[in-house]
C-alpha cells in the first residue's frame, strides 16, 4: 500500500514538473517575441512608394475649361479614348451676346417628315458583308445598340437564323441580325444567306433613335426572343451593351436631343429687290448643287452623304417651272450637324458659297431675324458647332459617321 502511494506521489510530482517546465518554456517564448515585436515597431522602414509620393507634389489645375482646348485646336487634331466620357455644357454661349437667338437650331425646325416608327427592313441591307475583327460585326456600336452573340454548337443555315425574325414585327425600333461564316465573315442575314451555313449569329436592336428610346415592351420581346433562339438552338448568349439598356436608352435620347441641332444662314434680297430664281438656279448649280424631288438644293460629298442644302425661304419648294417665272425673296441654307461628316469644314465652305452667292445676287447674308450676319456671329457659331462635334465624338458617335446616320435618319 506504502509503495502505492510512493509511485502515485512520484508520478504526480513529475507531471507538476513537467506543467511547470511548459509554463516556463512559454512565458519565456512569449518574451522574447515581444521584445522583437517591440525592437521592429520602433524602427522606420523605407516606404518606396511614400517617398515618391512624397518627393513629387501633383498638381491638378481645374480651371482648365473643355471650350478653351477647342479653341486651341482643330476638331481633327483632337484624338479622344474610347473609354472617356464627358459633357460639354453649352450654355456658356449665351447667342444674345451677340445675336438675338442661336442660328443654331433643334433639328426639329427643318421642314422633314417625322419618323413613322416603322422597323428597318432586313430585307434591304446597305451590304452583303460586313468585314469586321470577328468578334462582333462592324455594324454594331456598343453605345448605341444592345446585341446578343450566339455561339453556336454547330453550324446553321441563314434560313433558320431569319426564321426567328418573322414574329419581330411591328416594333419601335430597328432589330439586325448577322453571321459569321466558316471565313470569318459577318454577314447582314437576307435571302440571299440562307443557304450559306454560320458559326456564329448576333441579333442587335437598336435602343433609339429620332422617334425616340425604345419601349419596355419592345426590349421585353427582344429579350425574349433571344432566350428562345438560344434555347431551340441550344446556344450560349453573351451580351453586348449596357446592363440597365431602358436607363441607357432614355439617357441616349436625352444626349441625341441636346446635339441634334442645325445651323441656317439666310441669304436676303437688297437694296435692289427681289433676285430671280433662273440666276439663283444658275450660281446653285455653278457650286456643285442639285435640285431634288423635296424642293431643296443639296450639295453631297463623295459617297453621296448630303454636306448642306438650299431651301426658299418662303416655303414654297423650288421645281424648274417655278424657278424661270418667279423672283425671290430669299433662301436658307441649312446644315444638321449629327449628320455631316467634317462639320466645321462643311460649314465653313457652307458660309463661303453662302457669301459668294450673296455678293452675286446683290442681296445680304443674315440671322434668323434678318440682321446682317457679321464674321464674329459666324465664329461663334462655328465655335457651338466644335463644341457639338466634341461632344459627339466623345460618346462614340462622330457627325456623320454610319451609327450618327441610323440615330438621327
Amino acid at each position: 500500500m506504502n509503495k502505492l502511494n510512493d509511485l502515485t506521489i512520484s508520478l504526480l510530482a513529475i507531471g507538476l514538473s513537467l506543467i511547470a517546465m511548459v509554463i516556463i518554456f512559454n512565458w519565456w517564448q512569449e518574451r522574447k517575441m515581444r521584445k522583437a515585436a517591440k525592437e521592429l515597431l520602433s524602427s522606420s522602414p523605407t516606404d518606396v512608394l511614400m517617398d515618391q509620393l512624397n518627393e513629387r507634389s501633383v498638381f491638378i489645375d481645374t480651371s482648365t475649361k473643355i471650350k478653351d482646348v477647342v479653341d486651341q485646336y482643330q476638331p481633327d487634331e483632337i484624338q479622344f479614348s474610347d473609354e472617356v466620357e464627358f459633357k460639354i455644357d453649352l450654355e456658356d454661349f449665351d447667342p444674345q451676346s451677340s445675336i438675338s437667338e442661336p442660328i443654331i437650331k433643334p433639328d426639329g425646325d427643318m421642314s422633314k417628315p417625322e419618323s413613322d416608327g416603322t422597323v428597318t427592313s432586313i430585307e434591304e441591307p446597305t451590304q452583303a458583308a460586313i468585314p469586321t475583327n470577328n468578334i462582333w460585326p462592324d455594324a454594331i456600336n456598343k453605345d448605341v445598340d444592345l446585341t446578343a452573340l450566339l455561339f453556336l454548337p454547330s453550324p446553321f443555315n441563314g434560313e433558320r437564323l431569319r426564321l426567328f425574325l418573322k414574329n419581330m414585327v411591328n416594333l419601335d425600333k430597328p432589330i439586325f441580325a448577322f453571321g459569321l461564316d466558316g471565313s470569318e465573315t459577318w454577314h447582314l442575314l437576307t435571302r440571299e444567306q440562307e443557304e450559306i451555313n454560320f458559326i456564329k449569329a448576333a441579333y442587335s436592336l437598336q435602343l433609339a433613335d429620332r422617334a425616340g428610346a425604345v419601349s419596355s415592351e419592345t426590349l421585353q420581346r427582344f429579350q425574349k426572343m433571344v432566350s428562345e433562339i438560344a434555347y431551340e438552338l441550344s446556344a450560349q448568349v453573351e451580351w453586348i451593351g449596357p446592363h440597365e439598356p431602358l436607363e441607357y436608352a432614355e439617357n441616349l435620347d436625352t444626349f441625341c436631343l441636346e446635339v441634334d441641332k442645325t445651323v441656317g444662314v439666310h441669304i436676303l434680297n437688297g437694296a435692289n429687290g427681289r433676285f430671280t430664281g433662273t440666276k439663283f438656279r444658275e450660281l446653285a448649280e455653278a457650286n456643285g448643287m442639285v435640285l431634288k424631288d423635296d424642293g431643296g438644293f443639296y450639295l453631297q460629298s463623295e459617297t453621296g452623304q448630303t454636306k448642306f442644302r438650299i431651301i426658299n425661304m418662303e416655303n414654297n419648294p423650288f421645281d424648274s417651272e417655278m424657278l424661270r417665272s418667279v423672283a425671290l425673296k430669299g433662301v436658307t441654307f441649312q446644315m444638321e450637324i449629327a449628320l455631316t461628316e467634317h462639320c466645321t469644314d462643311t460649314f465653313n465652305s457652307m458660309v463661303q458659297i453662302a457669301k459668294s452667292m450673296a455678293s452675286s445676287l446683290t442681296a445680304s447674308l443674315v440671322d434668323d431675324h434678318q440682321r446682317e450676319l457679321t464674321d464674329p456671329n459666324i465664329e461663334k457659331i462655328r465655335q457651338q458647332l466644335k463644341l457639338i462635334q466634341v461632344q459627339m465624338t466623345v460618346k462614340g458617335i462622330p457627325p456623320g459617321s454610319s451609327v450618327a446616320l441610323r440615330l438621327f435618319s
